[in-house]
């Protein structure tokens, strides 16, 4: 691994605070999004969940910087420019935006949990595809029983 430059460890920062970053502005401008995360076990772990997830992203990064740092020779100012955004989508799209899902779910379920409510439509288990239900009948009941394959 190469030795990042500051400006680097700057954009490696950058990455890896944008869930802190959304969770404050998410804070001020919903408080009641708040009380969800503080007061459940599901939305403060989804929150802490999603601040890890900040943090690997920027380690991701910081390792994609550092592989592009050690590319031999001076590559030109497109080239650059196109192997830094494609090492930005790489820990964005593996960790920031699964970061950014969480930090908005996990309050909104917990709540919804909380209260009693049915689960949203998503949530909600589908009915057995008529295809799985003629499975169970082919399986042996040991097969049924094992490993999630519990069809009603």
């Amino acid at each position: 691994m190469v030795r990042l430059e500051g400006r680097q460890w700057g954009l490696v920062a950058l990455v890896a605070l944008t869930p802190f970053f959304f969770a404050f502005l998410l804070a001020a401008s919903a408080p009641g999004v708040v009380e969800p995360v503080l007061g459940t076990v599901l939305g403060g772990a989804s929150w802490l969940l999603a601040a890890l997830l900040g943090l690997l992203g920027g380690a991701l990064f910081a390792g994609c910087l550092s592989t592009l740092a050690a590319m031999p020779g001076r590559p030109s100012a497109t080239r650059r420019a196109l192997h830094l955004v494609t090492a930005t989508l790489v820990p964005v799209g593996l960790c920031i935006v699964p970061a950014l899902c969480l930090m908005l779910a996990g309050p909104a379920i917990a709540l919804q949990l909380e209260q009693g409510h049915a689960l949203p439509q998503a949530l909600r288990p589908r009915p057995t595809h008529p295809l799985l239900e003629g499975l169970r009948y082919q399986l042996p009941r040991v097969l049924r029983d094992m490993g999630g394959l519990h069809l009603r």
